[in-house]
C-alpha cells in the first residue's frame, strides 16, 4: 500500500532548502549569518530578538522575521546573491537517483529563484532536470511560500493536469512545505525530521528516492 502511493504519483513537488539540499553548514554560513547581519542593521537588538523567536517557534524559519519586522525581502536577496557556494559539492549520485523518478518534478522554494538555480547547478543538476522551479521573484514583496497557502499547489496541479491523488509534496518544514498541500488532499512526505502529521517520513532525500525507484 505504501509503495502504491509513490508508484501512482504523476507529480512530485519538492522543497529545496533542507530537502533536496541538506547542508546545515552551508545554510548557517550563507543564509543565517547574512540574515542576522541584515536584521541587526535594520532593527537592532529588538530585531535580533524577534529573529531568534522565529527560529525557536517556527521550525527554524528565522527568515519569517523579515515579514514581522517589515524588512523587504529584496534587502536579504541582495546579500544572498553575493554568497559563495564553495560549501556545496556536486552530488552526482543524488542527481542520478532524481533523474530515475518517472514523474513530473517541480521545485517550490521560498528562496530567490536565481539562488535556487545556482544551488541546483552547483549540486550537479541541470535546470532541465525539473519541469518547473518556483521561487521568489520581483515584484513579490515576500516569497509566496511564506503564506502557507495551498493556492500555489493547486496552480501547479492545474498546470500539469494532475489531481491531489496523483501528487506528492516532499519537504522538511511542516508549516510551509507540507501542511498547505495536505489541506487539499495531497499526500505528504517529510524529510530529515519528524515534527508533523505528515503521511510519510524518510530520514533523507536519498532514502526517499531509493524507495521510489526500487522494484516492489
Amino acid at each position: 500500500m505504501l509503495k502504491n502511493n509513490f508508484n501512482n504519483s504523476k507529480l512530485i513537488i519538492f522543497d529545496l532548502d533542507g530537502t533536496i539540499l541538506h547542508n546545515p553548514a552551508f545554510y548557517q554560513n550563507a543564509y543565517s549569518e547574512s540574515l542576522e547581519m541584515l536584521v541587526a542593521e535594520k532593527r537592532g537588538d529588538y530585531g535580533v530578538e524577534i529573529l531568534n523567536q522565529c527560529r525557536k517557534n517556527l521550525e527554524g524559519k528565522g527568515e519569517l522575521s523579515l515579514f514581522l519586522l517589515n524588512i523587504p525581502f529584496i534587502d536579504w536577496v541582495e546579500k544572498l546573491t553575493e554568497t559563495n557556494l564553495e560549501m556545496i559539492t556536486p552530488d552526482l549520485e543524488l542527481v542520478e537517483k532524481m533523474r530515475k523518478i518517472d514523474a513530473i518534478k517541480v521545485i517550490y522554494t521560498g528562496s530567490p529563484l536565481v539562488m535556487a538555480h545556482r544551488i541546483i547547478e552547483k549540486m550537479g543538476f541541470s535546470i532541465d532536470d525539473f519541469n518547473l522551479i518556483i521561487g521568489w521573484e520581483e515584484p513579490e514583496f515576500f516569497p509566496t511560500k511564506w503564506t502557507s497557502s495551498p493556492l500555489i499547489f493547486k496552480k501547479i496541479m492545474n498546470q500539469f493536469a494532475c489531481s491531489p491523488k496523483e501528487t506528492l509534496a516532499v519537504g522538511d518544514v511542516w508549516s510551509t512545505d507540507l501542511l498547505p498541500a495536505q489541506s487539499i488532499g495531497i499526500k505528504t512526505v517529510q524529510i530529515n525530521t519528524k515534527t508533523s502529521n505528515s503521511d510519510f517520513h524518510f530520514k533523507t532525500i536519498e532514502e526517499f528516492l531509493n524507495f521510489c525507484t526500487t522494484t516492489p
